[in-house]
């Protein structure tokens, strides 16, 4: 039998040639085809299931089909119009020709036919029906052959796993994108950013002009939500997502708009358990169109098999909160701040040395997971929240080892003068006398000292392996680092 997923299967059918064209669709499963497009172009779809039907009944009435190898219009009519299920009945009684190709194609691939593809002429006998069927009854979607298939296309199925709403937060530089890219497919999930500027029709869609040679036209564009329910929607197998970065930098309620009434989720099925009226007919028509489904009276829900992960930075600048009645439809799942544990495996810091000052400005090199521990300690003894701390990845390995005076003066610096010490508490941290970010950075690049004396000493006792070099700290050793 030939080994290959019904969707390659299809796509191989329709590069036989002729004016018929065909498409697989993973809802239902079902195969969409086409007339031949001499009087309009037009699309038709049959199920999986209707399509083994055909063929068992092709089988039952064998002699009838094997007697009639090349298409005739009355003869085939009448054939298709026997057949037992009401679409493939239906289909081949009116789009005769259409169906016929149909048929032909698929039984062409299943039996790996060398001759030449003719749109007129169909390979009707015992065997190459039961190949056919062999074939099609593989790809059902609780075939055991066609799940283990799944293995090789790199993406989630979505049995067993619901769809749901996931709110990832904790300290910059602990990992929270890094912990959703561990647990989705990339080429099933949807990314957008949220900034202050982020609207309802940037997240939903909307209307927008394009150029039809002089004149304009005028066309609905999905946002990433709309994109998101509609490739969920047309593969039902497979889990899909929406990567929300930074939700609460722009105003989230406002942003989600009617569709937050769809948060709120079945139990069983990972399906909203409300549904909403879609206001944005063109919005409404968009989703008809490119799935293939009608919305019943205009309602959505949000399908089983998408879920919805954002992050967020709860006491960063420029954020704005978040609701109750929106928090509420969410599940929140801390990232720890840990150096020496990773949340998801792996390495749990970033590895690298930056070069500080000692009392006397002379340079030395300390671990980033000691300076970021320490000051940590300290921004927890000013009570600052642990949010506002140094996550074990602020700095990333490539900035450590490529640069890190830069990413010490020009990234951590600024972070900690400008944002978490910016309310009086500079001198928990940085030496007293320096009162300007300038001063700061012109004091590191000038080898002077610019950290206090708390740091230096909270730094000695941090880790066991910078003892040397922190006593060299405090007693103003210039050349420490430097013995042959």
């Amino acid at each position: 039998m030939i080994d290959i997923r019904i969707d390659n299967f299809i796509r191989e059918c329709s590069t036989l040639g002729g004016a018929i064209s065909l498409d697989y669709e993973p809802l239902a499963p079902s195969i969409r085809f086409s007339n031949s497009g001499r009087r309009g172009l037009k699309y038709f779809s049959i199920s999986l299931a209707d399509l083994i039907t055909s063929f068992e009944d092709m089988r039952n009435n064998i002699a009838e089909y094997a007697a009639a190898p090349r298409y005739s219009q009355d003869t085939h009519r009448t054939l298709f119009y026997s057949f037992s299920s009401p679409t493939a009945s239906a289909l081949g009684g009116t789009q005769t020709m259409p169906f016929f190709n149909l048929l032909a194609k698929i039984i062409h691939v299943a039996n790996q036919l060398d001759t030449n593809f003719s749109e007129n002429t169909m390979l009707v006998n015992l065997q190459s029906i039961n190949n056919t069927l062999d074939y099609l009854q593989s790809q059902l979607p609780d075939n055991k052959r066609y799940l283990n298939s799944l293995i090789d296309m790199k993406v989630t199925p979505s049995i067993n796993k619901l769809g749901s709403n996931i709110i990832y937060y904790g300290a910059p530089g602990t990992g929270k994108s890094h912990t959703i890219d561990g647990e989705i497919s990339e080429r099933n999930a949807v990314r957008t950013v949220f900034h202050a500027d982020t609207t309802n029709s940037d997240f939903m869609g909307s209307l927008k002009p394009k150029m039809n040679g002089a004149s304009i036209e005028y066309e609905f564009r999905p946002g990433p939500f709309t994109t998101s329910v509609i490739n969920a929607i047309k593969d039902p197998i497979h889990h899909h997502w929406l990567i929300i970065e930074e939700i609460n930098r722009a105003p989230a309620a406002a942003v989600f708009g009617e569709i937050f009434q769809l948060l709120d989720r079945e139990s069983g099925t990972g399906t909203s358990r409300y549904s909403i009226t879609l206001s944005d007919l063109d919005m409404l028509s968009f989703i008809e169109s490119e799935t293939g489904i009608v919305l019943t009276d205009g309602k959505l829900r949000l399908p089983g098999n998408l879920s919805l992960l954002a992050t967020m930075n709860s006491s960063d600048q420029a954020v704005m909160p978040l609701d109750t009645a929106f928090k509420r439809r969410w599940q929140f799942r801390y990232i720890p701040l840990d150096f020496d544990v990773s949340y998801k495996g792996g390495e749990p810091c970033a590895n690298g040395n930056l070069n500080i000052l000692n009392s006397t400005g002379g340079k030395i090199q300390v671990s980033w997971k000691a300076f970021a521990k320490v000051i940590n300690e300290i921004l927890t003894d000013e009570d600052i929240a642990e949010d506002r701390h140094l996550g074990p990845f602020f700095l990333s390995d490539d900035e450590l080892k490529k640069n890190p005076d830069e990413a010490l003066t020009g990234k951590l610096f600024m972070y900690l003068w400008d944002d978490v010490l910016r309310h009086g508490l500079k001198d928990a941290v940085f030496d007293s006398a320096t009162k300007t970010y300038g001063q700061l950075t012109r004091k590191y690049h000038n080898n002077e000292k610019i950290f206090s004396e708390r740091f230096y000493e909270l730094l000695k006792y941090n880790d066991n392996s910078q003892v040397t070099s922190l006593q060299a700290v405090a007693e103003g050793i210039p050349d420490y680092g430097n013995e042959e």
